[in-house]
């Protein structure tokens, strides 16, 4: 189970009825947070797609860049941008950072901008290589199933998610319901300002992945409305200019992360990644699935 901190604060609605708040950050330590590297350091450095809590994503990704260089004698560290205005897949292709933790679509469109290479891609808790989105709803929604949520709010994660955007667009078209059909929908940028937006009844649905919306609903602050089929789960993949020799290596390496046992303690609440269980090998055709969604719904070009 997730081990989140979930702050429960009652807010007056417009309509003066309570509103449920949900925090996840309450339990940092601001002197335990990891220093963000410069793309100057010396070394190579490893970025990341939003999951859940800035910090958090930091500190996780910072104890996996510190396990990397320990296996490999490679001085890797973790990369954090401080310009709003980009993106994971911008930093990767620009050269800002050599090896990223993403999900389907940021390495997608990672591959398609500059040939970026998938390396390993995660094991969840059963030890599967896939995963898959959920569509939640408030714990008191009188919704029954994804066709219902035609003219009522929808809140995505962060536009290049696969759990928040990406799988849960798919969701909603084999369920017939076009984005125009919603009354409104935004982004929220990550996985727990989704989950906020919906158990605190701002939006009347939100796309989340699996586990954090089980975990959610185990508590009794939202409910799932479906869950999607299995697709490839998130990875760690290469920018184009890291050597061959290189890539090897750290590919080596993290096929080897014992991340339940011997490499627990070198690791950052490494249960809750994406990537429990560690890493299997992956390949691009792994992803042709997801390829060809993503370019129906305008995530990649033509």
């Amino acid at each position: 189970m997730l081990p989140f901190l979930l702050l429960l604060l009652l807010v007056a609605c417009q309509s003066g009825a309570p509103s449920l708040s949900v925090s996840l950050a309450g339990n940092l330590i601001e002197s335990d947070l990891y220093p963000a590297a410069s793309s100057q350091a010396a070394g190579w450095q490893i970025g990341f797609d939003r999951r859940l809590e800035p910090k958090e994503d930091v500190r996780q990704i910072a104890s996996l860049a510190n396990w990397l260089t320990h296996q490999t004698g490679l001085p890797i560290s973790v990369y954090v941008s401080h310009n709003d205005g980009r993106t994971i897949v911008d930093d990767l292709c620009d050269g800002d950072v050599a090896l990223a933790a993403v999900g389907t679509v940021s390495y997608l469109q990672a591959h398609d901008l500059c040939g970026a290479r998938i390396l390993v891609r995660g094991r969840n808790g059963d030890g599967n290589d896939t995963y898959r989105a959920a569509i939640v709803v408030p714990a008191d929604s009188p919704l029954q199933n994804v066709a219902d949520l035609r003219q009522h709010t929808f809140v995505f994660g962060a536009p290049n998610s696969t759990q928040g955007h990406l799988i849960p667009r798919l969701m909603l078209q084999e369920a017939g319901v076009a984005l125009e059909e919603l009354r409104a929908y935004s982004f929220s940028g990550s996985h727990t300002a989704a989950a906020n937006a919906v158990a605190s009844g701002r939006y009347e649905a939100g796309a989340l992945q699996d586990t954090l919306a089980r975990e959610l609903a185990q508590r009794g602050l939202v409910r799932v409305l479906a869950y999607s089929g299995f697709y490839p789960a998130s990875g760690i993949i290469a920018g184009p200019d890291v050597p061959e020799k290189t890539v090897a290596l750290i590919q080596q390496a993290l096929l080897t992360l014992d991340p339940a046992g011997r490499d627990a303690a070198a690791l950052y609440q490494w249960e809750r990644s994406e990537m429990p269980l560690g890493f299997v090998l992956a390949s691009d055709e792994d992803y042709e699935t997801l390829r060809h969604v993503a370019r129906t719904v305008g995530l990649l070009e033509p």
